[in-house]
Formats: C-alpha cells, sequence, structure tokens
C-alpha cells in the first residue's frame, strides 16, 4: 500500500504474468475481430432489390445503420487498442503509463489489458476529455 492508502502493485514482471496478459489480448482480438466481421456484414446487407418500405420503416432502418456504423467504429477502435498493447508488448515497453512512465498495476492490466495509462493518468484524462475517447 502506498503513501496515499491506494494499493499499489508491480509491473507483471514473471513470464505467468506477462503470458497470462498475452493470452487475454490475443483472445480479445479474436473476439474483437470476429464481431467487427459480422457487423462489416450486417452492414453490407444483402445485396439485389431493395425492399419496399414505408417512411417510418425506412427511418427505423436508417437508425438502426447509425447505430451499426457506432457500434463498428467502437469495436474497430478497441481492436486497435488491443493489436497496439500487443506491439507494446514485443517492443518490451508494455505495461508502463505513457504519461508518467510508472508501471501500470498487474491488477489493472488483468481488467484492461490494453491499458496505455495508470488510475491516476486515466481519470486525469477522463477530466479533461467529457466527451470520451480512447486513451486506456
Amino acid at each position: 500500500i502506498s503513501v496515499t492508502g491506494v494499493q499499489t502493485c508491480a509491473l507483471p514482471t514473471s513470464d505467468d504474468q506477462r503470458h497470462q496478459l498475452r493470452t487475454l489480448l490475443e483472445q480479445r482480438e479474436a473476439d474483437l475481430q470476429g464481431t467487427v466481421d459480422q457487423l462489416r456484414t450486417a452492414i453490407a446487407g444483402p445485396s439485389g432489390m431493395p425492399e419496399v418500405r414505408d417512411s417510418v420503416e425506412d427511418g427505423d432502418a436508417r437508425m438502426m445503420a447509425t447505430l451499426d456504423l457506432t457500434q463498428l467504429g467502437r469495436q474497430e477502435q478497441e481492436l486497435l487498442d488491443v493489436r497496439a498493447a500487443l506491439q507494446r508488448m514485443d517492443e518490451g515497453v508494455y505495461g508502463r503509463c505513457e504519461q508518467c512512465d510508472e508501471p501500470i498495476p498487474f491488477a489493472r492490466l488483468q481488467v484492461r489489458p490494453e491499458a496505455r495509462l495508470c488510475i491516476r493518468d486515466e481519470e486525469n484524462w477522463e477530466r479533461t476529455h467529457p466527451q470520451g475517447g480512447t486513451p486506456a
């Protein structure tokens, strides 16, 4: 426990911890790729003649397409984040905060293996970016 009373954990240093985190990232990458592929297929929709719809059905269809595109964008961004984490792992810089260069606690990485920031810097980022985004 640190001076501030917050429990701290060491950077993932054991081979077992690194293997566990790599496995989490690889599984998430495969899951996300499957979801992205399914969403792209659904958005592309059936080919051929468009069906005849009334204005309400057409509006509903446009709304659903917008939701699908939003979800696709989020899934694609998370996939990029996971792949970037795997690259950081390969480069030997995984598990360090990109803002303060402090180790990211292993417990945080178990929950968010793609995390780029420690909790403190993540909270600071969220306060200054209320619209959201992807620091992780």
